[in-house]
């Protein structure tokens, strides 16, 4: 039995070519926490930073007494890159949310006290998803309040959400808004 080069050839560089993963380069991101307001300068240090992407956490890092951080992380398909904030006295909150990185090098500057995006009705725009009709303001109160709903499916669901305003317990975070849809604090 003879076997033509001619065919195994191409078959062989096809297989090769193939078998490669989709290889994407790092990105590194070179962060600063900086809030507004002057009076929480101190609050910054030492608090979690990590970004997550289709439920998996990627990269994480802490601040240090500038607010500065560092990330790194190689991106695969991921819809998008979600920065959140977590430390002791601010729970987790959304920061930022990007779809794609222009470069391998990011300054990237986060604020967890900004002002948020409303449109023209003056609703606010969830980070993630950038709707309005399922982000609820915060109320911190004693106790919070918990409504049970049921859904479609006919399953109990218990919600922070009455009247309108997302009830959260007495310990006051700098989380000013919730999305119900993304399940996220901003």
């Amino acid at each position: 039995m003879k076997f033509n080069i001619k065919y195994i050839l191409p078959l062989f560089v096809a297989l090769l070519i193939l078998s490669f993963k989709n290889l994407s380069n790092p990105v590194f991101i070179n962060g600063h926490l900086k809030p507004k307001n002057a009076e929480l300068k101190n609050d910054i240090i030492g608090l979690k930073i990590f970004v997550k992407a289709d439920g998996k956490i990627l990269a994480e890092s802490y601040t240090d007494q500038n607010g500065n951080f560092e990330l790194t992380f190689t991106p695969e398909n991921e819809k998008s890159f979600d920065f959140y904030c977590s430390g002791i006295g601010i729970g987790t909150i959304l920061l930022k949310s990007v779809e794609n990185f222009e470069s391998e090098n990011v300054e990237m500057d986060l604020d967890y006290t900004a002002k948020y995006k409303k449109n023209v009705f003056g609703k606010v725009i969830c980070l993630k998803c950038k709707k309005t009709d399922k982000v609820y303001e915060i109320l911190y109160a004693d106790p919070p309040i918990v409504t049970r709903k049921i859904n479609k499916l006919g399953d109990t669901i218990y919600s922070k959400i009455y009247k309108n305003k997302y009830r959260e317990d007495c310990i006051v975070e700098p989380a000013k808004y919730f999305c119900e849809r993304d399940d996220v604090k901003f």
